[in-house]
């Protein structure tokens, strides 16, 4: 299921804060939500103060239950990820393709590997096993910890355009 998560940005054109959600996961076998993530329209929020829009450095995981496939966009190292990784391992199989979910960095190479998959030049994976125990421990301790996104603060401490590329350096606050 795509999951939004709360968020706090600081506007890197203008410097203020707001509000906004961003996606942690996004279910891409809806087709308005693959469209989203190909045309470049996913987590992309814009500063009610100046009207600033930019595409925020949040990692995500695109997942398509049909073809049987995950991919999680990481600008920046995520340490939530690895733990994620380990729970889906636990939940559905070490080999399974939530657990083994490639990882990158560059955002047109992770929609390159999307198109792969769909094209049939990747091959999707499989669920091994639905251990029902681990996804209830799971869930219990995204409760008590904020895991996964229940609640993050995100602030973009600085963003320069340079030659038309914007590079963000972000913190996660929990």
């Amino acid at each position: 299921m795509s999951k939004l998560v709360d968020a706090t940005i600081t506007c890197p054109h203008c410097g203020k804060e707001y509000p906004t959600k961003l996606f942690r996961t996004i279910w891409g076998e809806h087709d308005s939500n693959r469209n989203m993530v190909l045309n470049d329209k996913i987590n992309v929020p814009k500063c009610p103060h100046c009207g600033f829009s930019f595409k925020a450095p949040y990692p995500f995981m695109y997942v398509d239950v049909h073809t049987g496939f995950a991919v999680w966009w990481e600008p920046q190292y995520d340490a939530g990820i690895d733990a994620d990784a380990q729970g889906y391992a636990q939940m559905f199989g070490a080999s399974s393709y939530y657990a083994t979910a490639p990882r990158i960095a560059d955002w047109d190479e992770f929609k390159q590997v999307i198109r792969e998959y769909y094209q049939g030049k990747r091959v999707g994976g499989k669920i091994e096993k639905m251990d029902v125990g681990a996804l209830k421990r799971s869930m219990e301790t995204q409760k008590k910890s904020g895991c996964l996104g229940s609640f993050v603060i995100i602030t973009l401490a600085s963003i320069a355009a340079l030659g038309g590329t914007c590079y963000g350096l972000y913190h996660l606050l929990i």
